[in-house]
């Protein structure tokens, strides 16, 4: 019986340093080098090659000229779970047109824990790319979507969470006082939409709204990314469109 459970917590401890490593390389959007991998693990650089050799073995890294990047396999199974997300497969289309008619990049998020989760997106036709990818990660403070869904959850959830989020500062614009993230998302419950003005990434502009599902919660936001230079000025008109296409997204979920 000993055997079989430590067996079972070091095979639960391999799965989740996998699922680590794999978020690790995501995010580094270039990829990685092994002994960058193994050194940011916290594990030996032989058990790290070990576990990146079995993953590009099976598609979900690929590796070139020593560096880890994801691989087919994580394409695949992304566009597996956008296309059976409930909530992606119904707001796509709204998405493509909210995209076309702004020429700008158009992300949809989800809530998971302190964190929003991006589950689709669109490019823009500008030459300006946002940075962001499906399956990534944001926090909730600072960011058009993450604000969006913070200041639409029921007062008492909202309340606990701004205690115990890590106000991390991205950028000089950024969020880092809670007293001024309650202010802020009281503006943003009073005006039924988020700004994001440069508060994560420097140069970066986003104008969000909260989508509503028939109960009258939040499953997630839409925003319109793009460069500060085009889409301060354009914020009066950016918000109706965004507005506008989160309520045809909400109508779509009841």
């Amino acid at each position: 019986m000993w055997y079989c459970k430590s067996m079972m917590k070091d095979g639960e401890k391999t799965m989740g340093r996998g699922f680590e490593l794999l978020e690790l390389v995501g995010r580094s959007r270039g990829g990685l080098r092994g002994r960058e991998i193994a050194e940011a693990l916290g594990v030996p650089v032989s058990t790290a090659f070990r576990q990146l050799k079995f993953l590009v073995e099976r598609g979900y890294l690929r590796s070139g000229g020593g560096v880890y990047t994801l691989g087919s396999t994580l394409i695949r199974l992304g566009n597996e779970a956008m296309r059976q997300n409930p909530l992606s497969r119904l707001a796509h289309g709204i998405l493509s047109e909210l995209a076309e008619a702004t020429s700008e990049t158009v992300h949809l998020a989800e809530r998971r824990g302190d964190r929003v989760v991006y589950v689709d997106k669109v490019e823009g036709s500008r030459s300006v790319r946002m940075g962001s990818m499906i399956g990534n990660t944001s926090p909730l403070h600072c960011t058009g979507v993450g604000k969006a869904i913070l200041a639409f959850l029921p007062e008492k959830e909202r309340r606990e969470l701004v205690e115990k989020l890590e106000l991390t500062r991205f950028t000089d614009r950024t969020i880092t006082e809670r007293r001024a993230l309650v202010a802020e998302l009281d503006r943003i419950r009073a005006q039924g939409y988020a700004v994001d003005d440069c508060e994560h990434e420097p140069g970066v502009f986003c104008v969000a709204a909260p989508v509503f599902d028939s109960a009258g919660t939040v499953p997630g936001a839409i925003s319109v990314s793009g460069s500060e230079l085009y889409l301060r000025g354009a914020q009066e008109a950016l918000k109706e469109r965004v507005l506008a296409a989160a309520a045809a997204i909400s109508a779509e979920l009841r």
